[in-house]
């Protein structure tokens, strides 16, 4: 179990104080035009934490408990590295997840449970107080030999070894522990019903380089998990406040901040782990549909040619569909939406026409590679490719009261998009408008099967 999932199945035994209070799930909704809409994540808003959930997560604010798993749940999708792979450089650059938040959970939850890390010292003297040590008495001191009331022989220790356990209060260690605690009481206590005040003053002013060299001392030299993980979370914070990035320009600390700007990114990863599927052997982006430049003197695609590799921006020239699902003999290529349209149901929020097109090129592409049999896919029995287009976005089964439509996701069909310049003879000029429940996504983004074989029928039929 990882660690996070241990945070998960064992709540801290501290009672949250109002935690609800601190989880916006209807942001997008807000008609304050001055709150920002579109951020996913926690960040610290007039010294309290605040919890941004994604559009659908939920219809209505639940119970404390409810709460606290989905804010487990947020933290563990935004710290999914895997997820964060899908990010382009642009988006990884707009996103905000460069601050240690679980770190300084980590740091809070040992504070809690354990209370502050202090490092023990056995200590060994001759006398009668503390633990006998029998090993060392029976090696350093010599026994007496004296005869009992029956004239017996017996063995007696005149003096004894004792031992006693110490616990120094004043190393480094512990000092730094006090300031990581302090910090992290400051910025997200309230999450645990714990008061800045409440947590002692440090006794130490921040020194990036002390601090990060008796932290990297401790975890040369520990063996202990649960002490292990405590200081490289220690180490995380230090290096996030020793970073200047992390600082304005009079040298305080910039508001903290973890989560993305922009869902979308997350949502269009999550859905291409579940549902993209290729056939073996085939690469992504050999469904990529280039631009090319003919000067009569060349022909060649713009994003291998000089200029465009010195811009390296490949966007510019190059076209790639978020999800390709290869089930039975159809090609289904889909386009994540984190649109509105699934809360809403105002056409206004559907995608436009620019998203048509692209949609209606890719499959234009696909049904070109396959009258080429150099490039075709070969993996239809009769040699015949149906291609369908379909756009994936986020609702809120639980505002409709309705019931999974399979073991682990809900999902609906809401209708299509076409244009009217194409005769809609081909399956693909219509783009199917799929609605898939945010909550049961992020729950369990692995590759379905089962998932992929409904949402082919949605399709389809």
């Amino acid at each position: 179990m990882t660690a996070l999932a241990q945070h998960i199945a064992e709540p801290a035994q501290k009672a949250f104080t109002f935690f609800a209070d601190f989880c916006v799930y209807d942001a997008w909704y807000s008609s304050d035009e001055k709150k920002d809409k579109s951020f996913v994540g926690i960040r610290i808003e007039d010294n309290q934490p605040k919890i941004y959930f994604p559009m659908g997560y939920r219809a209505s604010k639940p119970s404390e408990d409810i709460c606290k798993r989905d804010f487990y749940q947020l933290i563990a999708v935004l710290n999914d590295k895997s997820l964060q792979s899908y990010f382009s450089e642009e988006d990884l650059r707009k996103s905000q997840l460069d601050f240690p938040f679980y770190a300084y959970l980590s740091v809070l939850r040992y504070y809690l449970d354990f209370g502050y890390f202090v490092e023990s010292e056995t200590i060994y003297k001759k006398g009668f107080s503390g633990k006998i040590s029998w090993p060392r008495t029976i090696k350093r001191i010599k026994p007496q030999v004296v005869k009992d009331e029956e004239g017996h022989d017996q063995v007696v220790y005149l003096n004894l070894i004792t031992r006693k356990t110490s616990y120094r209060e004043d190393n480094l260690i512990t000092l730094v522990h006090k300031f990581c605690v302090k910090e992290s009481a400051r910025l997200i206590g309230s999450l645990y019903g714990i008061l800045e005040n409440e947590v002692e003053e440090s006794e130490l002013l921040f020194d990036y380089e002390l601090f990060a060299e008796v932290i990297q001392d401790k975890i040369a030299a520990t063996f202990n998990d649960k002490h292990l993980e405590l200081f490289h979370a220690m180490l995380k914070m230090v290096r996030y406040l020793g970073n200047e990035e992390n600082r304005g320009e009079d040298g305080s600390e910039n508001e903290p901040l973890f989560g993305v700007n922009t869902f979308a990114p997350v949502w269009e990863a999550m859905v291409d782990r579940i549902f993209g599927k290729l056939p073996q052997g085939v690469a992504k982006d050999k469904f990529n549909p280039h631009l090319r430049w003919n000067d009569g003197r060349r022909d060649e695609k713009l994003d291998e040619s000089e200029e465009e590799i010195v811009l390296n921006d490949p966007k510019r020239s190059t076209l790639r569909p978020d999800t390709i699902m290869v089930v039975g003999e159809g090609v289904y290529i889909l386009d994540s939406k984190y649109y509105k349209y699934g809360l809403t149901g105002f056409n206004s929020h559907l995608p436009g026409a620019e998203s048509v097109c692209k949609q209606i090129a890719y499959a234009e592409y696909v049904e070109k590679m396959e009258e080429n049999p150099s490039t075709s896919l070969h993996f239809a029995q009769d040699d015949t490719l149906s291609i369908y287009n379909a756009f994936i976005m986020p609702y809120c089964a639980e505002a409709e009261g309705t019931l999974a439509s399979s073991a682990i996701f809900q999902m609906k069909r809401a209708g299509y998009i076409y244009g009217d310049w194409k005769d809609c003879k081909r399956p693909y000029h219509k783009i199917h408008c799929i609605l898939l429940d945010m909550k049961s996504v992020m729950r369990n983004y692995a590759n379905n099967p089962a998932a992929q074989s409904e949402l082919a029928g949605l399709i389809k039929n």
